[in-house]
């Protein structure tokens, strides 16, 4: 990452010849510390790639360990301590370094945001939210993940090239399994337009991992209007849009009455029926008077 720990001293002069060649250190010192806790909340994965090979970086050695989580897991203090360096480097992304009360430091980097209080205060205690898995600066293309380094303090003197593997550290740390996540923020985004616009994305999924914003939903499917094909083109189907079905069309011009005109040519028989059917009741009627009377 060649994001050297801070507190470390930089010599006055170095001799070409006598520099010092960068090689991944087998020891694992004892940090003079306890209640450290492991850094990701939650589900995490992680194997030892401390040493493997990484071309871009300093000493060409992969100087942590990767640990692999959902985007947006919180990521918390191992040790009580103060947190610095907080912001953007081209390589670790959004990243910090947390220093415990022995002077051990611990390098965070491909952070997707951070808590408020890293802005707020310097000071942490173990198991506080730093940040937020996800995979900015040189990680874009990876899965989210939290790169994690320890450098102890009897090795400061390297400078970068004093991490040590994190592997044995981790193993034994206890694992928080949840924790009450603030809301991410972030500060003033990289300048550089490719960087800005990669941690702009970045922070917005996460966001969207932490159920903060809501997916916009996808365009309407809007019907196609049938048009003459053109020969040699391709057919269309028409498509009815799922949120509306398509109404049915009706020609004013070509509508034939058909109701109106037998409503009218049903009042127009009772009219002319209702006298009729009187008189034949009342000629009946009549007749069986003459009847009876003769």
């Amino acid at each position: 990452m060649s994001d050297a720990p801070p507190g470390t001293v930089r010599p006055a002069h170095r001799k070409k010849h006598r520099r010092r060649i960068s090689r991944p250190l087998k020891v694992t010192p004892l940090l003079g510390q306890g209640n450290y806790v492991f850094p990701v909340v939650g589900s995490a994965g992680y194997g030892d790639s401390y040493g493997a090979f990484r071309g871009d970086v300093h000493g060409k050695w992969h100087h942590g360990d990767d640990i692999f989580a959902a985007l947006g897991a919180p990521v918390v203090a191992v040790a009580n301590g103060t947190i610095n360096r907080v912001g953007w480097h081209k390589r670790g992304g959004w990243r910090l370094w947390v220093r415990d009360a022995a002077a051990n430091q611990f390098y965070y980097a491909h952070l997707s945001g951070y808590a408020p209080r890293v802005f707020h205060t310097r000071h942490v205690r173990a198991g506080d939210v730093l940040g937020f898995v996800g995979n900015t600066g040189d990680a874009i293309a990876s899965p989210p993940h939290l790169h994690f380094e320890v450098h102890p303090h009897q090795l400061l003197r390297l400078r970068y090239d004093g991490a040590v593997n994190p592997t044995t550290y981790l193993n034994s740390w206890p694992h928080m399994r949840s924790v009450h996540a603030p809301f991410p923020v972030h500060p003033q985004l990289p300048t550089h337009a490719r960087f800005r616009r990669e941690a702009r994305q970045v922070f917005r999924r996460l966001l969207l991992a932490r159920h903060l914003i809501e997916q916009p939903a996808p365009p309407i499917e809007q019907p196609e209007v049938d048009r003459p094909a053109r020969r040699g083109a391709p057919s269309t189907t028409r498509l009815a849009s799922r949120e509306e079905p398509a109404m049915p069309m009706v020609n004013a011009g070509s509508a034939t009455p058909t109701v109106p005109l037998l409503a009218g040519l049903l009042v127009l028989t009772i009219f002319v029926a209702a006298p009729l059917l009187a008189a034949m009741v009342l000629g009946r009627i009549l007749r069986n008077s003459v009847s009876e009377a003769s």
